[in-house]
């Protein structure tokens, strides 16, 4: 048992044990010698015998104690600086990771003030370690967001589970752009087990949420469709099933009409449900990049809709930012989905341009019976997926309109600035 504790005790504890028991050990082996068999030796033999002992047991097992005895302690120092050393060399590799993680990793005090800001916060929120490092992290949050109800439902997530894991909330960049973060909050305990601060993460999820956006969006309006569309279409037959019912015998001619009638609702209502399963399909944006999801969707589009889909995608594509992807995405995906639904094509051409212009430039046009512009509803009125549509684009700083004429199609294009929109 006081092997051990002497095995897991420092080098600082060790060398003050020796520090203490060291010159009791040597006087007791003084003593011993002196009383014992020094005193032998003088009496058994002659006095030059006992001074060449003499001699011989301090000039010998004194230096050879000195010697073990350093030894070991050289022994200590040099485990001890290995094993610094690889610490340092593990505290280096981690900070190393920390360092060049793409997420925002940072360090608090007990008060909340931020203690270290890596390269990945600075590449997020635009701050430098000489702007952050000092300052409460309550700096992030934008004015509109209550930071006392904020810290209460932090702390209640850290008071149940211990730590705060994949908490979603909102900070501000230094351009003043929303940031949409999961936070992971981890207390930091020293020796005796206290709460000394706290370890951060903060991950940008600000296209997650964007691409969660646009899946809700859609399956909104795939709501709207179903009730809109096919519920009252269903509702329809029936009502004009039970008709046929009744004149199927009294009247042959107009029982014809209105199978025909019913017939054509019944393949419209297949088309429109083919539309709405094929728009539940997933399209997987983030793994496939932008411009081969857009061909994929528009291919397959085309295919399931009966339409012919001509995608062209002109200039560096590289230059669209990965925010405007899934915005652009729902825009060719809202624009095929209206011409489907109420334009009666056969073609359709679809051009996305990236000029030298830092503008982004998307056109839809269709082949279809196209509509008066003066007589027809105006889109803040109209179409809720037109109307939805224009929003996006303006909300972006860009330009949205219509072209159409009747027999003549529908041309659809925005315009968006990139400068306005990253």
């Amino acid at each position: 048992m006081v092997w051990q504790r002497w095995q897991g005790s420092s080098v600082d504890q060790r060398l003050r044990l020796l520090r203490w028991s060291l010159p009791l050990v040597i006087a007791a082996i003084v003593i011993v010698y002196q009383l014992g068999f020094a005193g032998y030796i003088n009496d058994t033999f002659s006095h030059t015998a006992h001074t060449m002992v003499e001699i011989g047991f301090y000039s010998v097992v004194g230096p050879l104690v000195t010697w073990l005895t350093l030894n070991r302690i050289g022994q200590w120092l040099v485990e001890k600086e290995e094993a610094e050393r690889a610490t340092r060399a593990k505290e280096r590799y981690l900070a190393s990771i920390t360092d060049a993680s793409a997420d925002a990793i940072v360090s608090l005090d007990i008060g909340g003030v931020i203690r270290s800001w890596n390269r990945g916060a600075e590449a997020i929120f635009g701050y430098t370690a000489e702007d952050m490092i000092g300052q409460p992290l309550d700096r992030l949050f934008p004015s509109d967001v209550d930071l006392t109800e904020e810290t209460t439902r932090q702390a209640e997530r850290v008071d149940a589970e211990g730590v705060l894991r994949h908490y979603e909330t909102v900070c501000l960049a230094h351009d003043g752009q929303r940031v949409a973060v999961d936070i992971t909050r981890t207390p930091l305990r020293n020796e005796t087990g206290h709460i000394v601060g706290a370890s951060v993460i903060l991950r940008d999820i600000t296209q997650r949420k964007a691409r969660e956006a646009v899946v809700e969006e859609e399956r909104a309006r795939i709501a709207r469709d179903l009730h809109d569309g096919l519920a009252q279409n269903l509702y329809f037959l029936g009502l004009k099933l039970d008709y046929i019912r009744r004149q199927v015998s009294h009247d042959p001619e107009s029982t014809r009409r209105e199978l025909v009638a019913l017939k054509n609702t019944v393949q419209a209502n297949i088309r429109d449900v083919r539309r709405t399963i094929f728009a539940l399909r997933p399209v997987d944006l983030e793994h496939l990049g932008f411009g081969r999801a857009v061909r994929k969707y528009a291919c397959e589009f085309g295919e399931q809709m009966m339409l012919e889909v001509n995608l062209r995608i002109q200039g560096d594509q590289g230059a669209l930012p990965a925010a405007l992807e899934p915005v652009f995405f729902r825009l060719v995906q809202e624009g095929l989905n209206n011409i489907a639904k109420h334009a009666s094509a056969q073609h359709v051409e679809i051009e996305l341009d990236f000029d030298s212009e830092q503008v982004v430039r998307l056109t839809v046009r269709d082949d279809g019976i196209g509509f008066d512009p003066d007589s027809a509803p105006s889109i803040d009125k109209g179409k809720l997926g037109l109307r939805q549509m224009r929003e996006r684009v303006t909300a972006l700083g860009g330009k949205f309109s219509i072209n159409s004429a009747p027999s003549q199609g529908t041309s659809l294009r925005t315009e968006i600035p990139l400068r306005d929109a990253t």
